[in-house]
């Protein structure tokens, strides 16, 4: 079986709670992300994804240069450990509805797993049964 690790992007990209959405989105756009840990101090404390952009600010009507990320991120954060098996990884992904899983080694993140990354898994056994 495969674990996380072997899937998830490593390049792990946060943005300061007190930074505004735009920024956010901006920095979304720039990296080609749909994700980012939002960070207080030196801890995560909770995710924006394009998602939350659009259900907050678009369906709400807010002005993106004077929302903060603290005011429309998600604070909750679920995690998987990198050495999970994916099967497990998807089962939370599933149960939660989830588009994005956070990856760590101990406490320390390493990574981000997202239903793309699904793909490339469900892709390698899709070929293995052929």
């Amino acid at each position: 079986m495969d674990q996380v690790s072997e899937y998830m992007v490593k390049d792990v990209r946060d943005i300061a709670i007190e930074a505004s959405v735009r920024e956010a989105a901006e920095k979304l756009d720039s990296y080609g992300i749909g994700s980012l840990l939002v960070k207080k101090d030196n801890d995560y404390v909770g995710m924006v994804s394009e998602m939350e952009i659009t259900r907050q600010l678009v369906a709400k009507n807010l002005d993106s240069s004077n929302t903060s990320v603290g005011d429309i991120m998600n604070p909750k954060i679920d995690y998987v450990d990198q050495e999970d098996l994916m099967p497990q990884a998807i089962a939370i992904m599933r149960e939660k509805r989830l588009r994005y899983l956070v990856v760590r080694n101990g406490e320390t993140v390493v990574g981000i797993l997202s239903v793309k990354d699904l793909l490339a898994y469900y892709e390698k056994w899709f070929k293995l049964t052929l």
